[in-house]
């Protein structure tokens, strides 16, 4: 199985590489696509706890698309591009001949590690049971920050939940980063802060002032460095365009 993967990987990752489609233009200038992506889908896969998916291919299988969807898909901004990249997937599961394609594109197809942890078990890298499931521990997650930290009033919809999921896996990663476009007052920084809040990480803010110079964020930056490094704590740096 393990070769499988790596194998359909290889096929995605050079369809991609190799379209011209794919290129970085104007309109597309994040369209960065390398071998940090192959690494990281592989660095997710390793997040698979072999007592839970020894006799279980098909959620490795699925893992594995749902890998491949947050590496690549989350970040195509055409369907023409969704279109080209669902195909290199489709030539990718010809590893796994022997599953039905319409069990690997089963909905939901997210995978978490908060719920596992938010349900008091250890901390796994699991399937959803159903949306409805995700909605109900969301929202008691979004209680507990309104009675804790401060009122935030969100309409947790399908897409905000995907956002949410996918926003806190980033997060999970060593040194995971991500850059989140939407236009104002869409929700960008409250996703965000909550899904800090469900992985008990700090939220560290810069304060820019229109004295705010070099020095200023390298003393940011340092405290942030101490906080981290010295205390051990978990933080998520929150940077606007404001």
């Amino acid at each position: 199985m393990s070769l499988k993967l790596v194998n359909a990987t290889m096929t995605v990752f050079l369809a991609i590489a190799n379209s011209a489609q794919f290129m970085p233009t104007a309109m597309k200038f994040h369209y960065q696509f390398n071998l940090r992506d192959f690494s990281a889908i592989i660095q997710n896969l390793m997040l698979a706890q072999p007592n839970l998916y020894k006799n279980n291919p098909l959620g490795l299988v699925r893992m594995w698309v749902h890998e491949c969807h947050r590496v690549w898909q989350d970040r195509l901004i055409t369907e023409q591009d969704r279109e080209s990249y669902a195909n290199f997937m489709t030539n990718g599961l010809k590893e796994f001949s022997d599953m039905k394609a319409e069990d690997v594109h089963a909905e939901p197809l997210i995978y978490t590690s908060y719920v596992a942890k938010c349900e008091s078990h250890d901390s796994a890298y699991l399937p959803i049971k159903s949306m409805e499931h995700l909605k109900g521990i969301l929202e008691a997650k979004l209680e507990e920050y309104n009675e804790n930290i401060a009122s935030m009033n969100l309409v947790l919809f399908d897409q905000a939940m995907e956002h949410i999921s996918r926003i806190a896996r980033i997060i999970d990663l060593p040194v995971g980063s991500a850059l989140l476009v939407g236009v104002g007052g869409s929700g960008k920084q409250s996703l965000a802060k909550l899904s800090a809040f469900i992985l008990e990480y700090d939220i560290v803010r810069i304060v820019v002032t229109s004295n705010y110079n070099m020095a200023d964020l390298k003393v940011d930056i340092q405290g942030m460095f101490q906080k981290a490094g010295v205390s051990g704590a978990q933080l998520l740096f929150l940077l606007t365009d404001s």
